[in-house]
């Protein structure tokens, strides 16, 4: 996928969770790159909501992960859990 694709895609990502969450809401893959994209970020995990939330470098690397080694529904996983987790749509 060119640059100018991932780059807009990774902005409707902006995700992250809270909690305990179920494996209905979070699949192995997906919790793979939360975790990749909370390292990338700089932040303690990805349950750490202000510091992933608002984190450009956490959407960016996670919406390149997901890209790259997840299926379609975890796209939307990720979109449903960013409004249920940030409080915000994803953007």
């Amino acid at each position: 996928m060119k640059l100018s694709l991932v780059f807009p895609l990774t902005s409707l990502l902006s995700l992250t969770v809270a909690g305990s969450l179920t494996t209905d809401e979070v699949s192995p893959c997906l919790t793979h790159c939360l975790t990749e994209g909370a390292a990338v970020a700089g932040c303690t995990s990805y349950l750490d909501l202000k510091c992933t939330c608002p984190s450009p470098a956490f959407k960016d690397a996670l919406g390149v992960c997901l890209k790259d080694v997840c299926e379609k529904k975890d796209l939307e996983a990720a979109k449903q859990l960013h409004v249920k987790r940030c409080g915000t749509a994803p953007q």
